[in-house]
């Protein structure tokens, strides 16, 4: 007859000699702590940031200033990229389709199958939820592929959001873009070489907070004139550049005294004055004024003489930045104050603010978008002028 163990036995070993001291039973292991979810890794963040202001006519045309990306950058920008096919104007415009099957060219672009032997990075704006990019490819080849512009999107994780091919010239057109802000773009496209026609296109397009990037059927569609925005040279907005000598009340770098001679009675209302040092450790006063709702005003004095009667003579520089198109307010952020032997490089951030188009979707109240920008500037000791500069 088979015997039958005792269910006792069923317990494991550590239950039963607890049972039989008359100990309690030894406690569940502890679980392992869960591991930690690491944030997705923004490399775009990481890289040297160089701004891109707007307005901008015909960046296809044009060549920057920006450092080209090193292998860290390339490898940044192909983890961003991927595989992802370059998206043309039909991506977001059905009637683009005609065009593109008239020269049925650069239909699979991608990062994996064009030459980067030049490529360089400018940030157009940032806000919030999106950033918004330039990307200048240069691929060393000549004529039909030799540069493709892109302007793309990527989210607060730095991962690519929204894009489109906006410079690039192949056998049978060449397509250009004019940045009109730095969240309106368009797209100038002409079709045809040499004797053969082609059909050309225009389309404005918008990039909203998201970074989604729309066609905009009320936008401008006129070209922009590069003489008209800077002079067909560098790419900023500033206005007019003066210099001047003047007799102050007040020792050299009394604050007080240079906002009395600046901000008293000229419109300008102070935003900040501050002392710095030149290269040869000689001293200067930057100052930012406001005008209008977002326009600044940069001044540099230097102390030129010292007269016994307590006056200081200074030899002051002024460059004015216009407020842009469009722009209801401004904030000043940080600046740079960069001294080397022949001048000053100073580079001012702003955040700009936008109205949004169509107000709050519940209430139909206004609502507003901010953009980043930085205004660039360099003081030159041999003219002692201040001169807006390209990034």
């Amino acid at each position: 007859m088979p015997s039958r163990l005792p269910r006792v036995m069923s317990l494991s070993l550590p239950l039963l000699l607890a049972a039989c001291n008359g100990a309690a039973p030894p406690p569940n292991p502890v679980a392992p702590p869960a591991a930690a979810v690491t944030a997705p890794r923004n490399c775009l963040s990481m890289l040297p940031v160089t701004p891109l202001i707007t307005p901008a006519a015909s960046l296809y045309a044009q060549d920057f200033a920006a450092t080209p990306l090193d292998a860290a950058g390339l490898r940044c920008i192909a983890e961003v990229w991927g595989d992802t096919r370059f998206a043309s104007p039909q991506r977001y415009d059905t009637s683009y389709a005609t065009i593109q099957a008239t020269h049925d060219e650069d239909t699979d672009l991608r990062w994996t199958n064009v030459a980067h032997e030049r490529v360089q990075l400018l940030r157009v704006a940032q806000g919030a939820a999106a950033t918004t990019w330039l990307l200048r490819i240069d691929t060393g080849l000549a004529m039909e592929g030799s540069r493709y512009d892109l302007i793309f999107t990527s989210d607060a994780h730095g991962r690519l959001s929204d894009q489109l091919l906006v410079g690039v010239e192949g056998m049978m057109y060449r397509r250009d873009v004019d940045l009109r802000s730095p969240l309106q773009f368009t797209v100038l496209e002409v079709g045809g070489r040499e004797t053969a026609s082609g059909p050309d296109y225009r389309a404005a397009f918008r990039i909203d907070d998201d970074g989604h990037i729309a066609l905009d059927p009320h936008g401008s569609t006129e070209a922009l004139d590069p003489a008209a925005i800077d002079g067909g040279g560098a790419n900023h907005p500033a206005g007019d550049s003066a210099t001047s000598v003047e007799d102050v009340d007040g020792a050299p770098g009394d604050a007080e005294a240079i906002r009395r001679l600046l901000f008293s009675d000229s419109g300008v209302t102070e935003e900040i004055v501050q002392r710095q040092n030149m290269a040869d450790g000689s001293l200067a006063m930057l100052a930012v004024g406001r005008t209008d709702a977002a326009g600044l005003v940069l001044y540099v004095l230097r102390p030129t003489a010292t007269g016994s009667s307590g006056h200081t003579r200074y030899q002051v520089a002024s460059l004015s930045f216009p407020e842009p198109d469009q722009a209801i307010g401004g904030e000043l952020g940080t600046i740079s104050w960069k001294a080397d032997k022949d001048g000053v490089g100073i580079a001012l951030n702003m955040r700009y603010e936008f109205p949004r188009e169509g107000g709050s979707t519940e209430s139909g109240e206004p609502q507003t978008h901010t953009v980043e920008q930085t205004l660039n500037a360099r003081l030159q000791l041999a003219s002692g002028e201040l001169k807006p500069v390209s990034p």
